[in-house]
């Protein structure tokens, strides 16, 4: 009985410290401190590259940038030391017309909330579908590379 007792003792001895040393591991941060202050910021949208270029403001200069052409566009990121973001966008309406043009306009404002990380040098967002954004410095690019009513490339620069 003492036998049985003692060798249950040290199984649950050695279950203990092999779930500890295997927790332990897994709780360290995958990023750095140097990375989170890198990225973690405000960075606002400079650039909503599409295809084929649209005038929307009837000024007769086709832009492949849909900033130029709709004064209401904007977006926001707020990535945050906690592995949360925030995302604030406008949401666009885009209705295909005829011969590669589109009558497009702003809709309501969006936000968008949920966690990120920093895979080969880039940002996931979580947020039901994973949104994926290139790290260059101080900016960040989504590319999609698709054709209207979808969107080329998105760019955000950190402020």
């Amino acid at each position: 009985m003492k036998f049985l007792t003692a060798n249950l003792k040290v199984a649950v001895l050695l279950l203990l410290l092999v779930t500890a040393c295997s927790k332990s591991s897994s709780e360290e941060p995958k990023i750095s401190q140097e990375q989170l202050e890198a990225v973690t910021g405000l960075y606002n949208l400079t650039e909503y590259q599409i295809s084929p270029a649209q005038d929307l403001n009837n000024d007769d200069v086709f832009s492949e940038n849909l900033l130029d052409e709709l004064d209401c566009l904007n977006a926001s990121i707020i990535i945050r030391e906690d592995l949360s973001f925030s995302l604030f966008e406008v949401q666009l309406d885009i209705t295909f017309i005829t011969n590669d043009q589109y009558a497009i306009f702003c809709r309501e404002n969006k936000t968008t909330t949920g966690t990120w990380d920093l895979v080969n040098n880039q940002i996931v967002l979580s947020m039901g579908t994973e949104g994926t954004y290139s790290l260059d410095g101080t900016v960040l690019t989504r590319t999609e590379g698709q054709n209207l009513p979808d969107f080329q490339r998105l760019v955000f620069e950190k402020q």
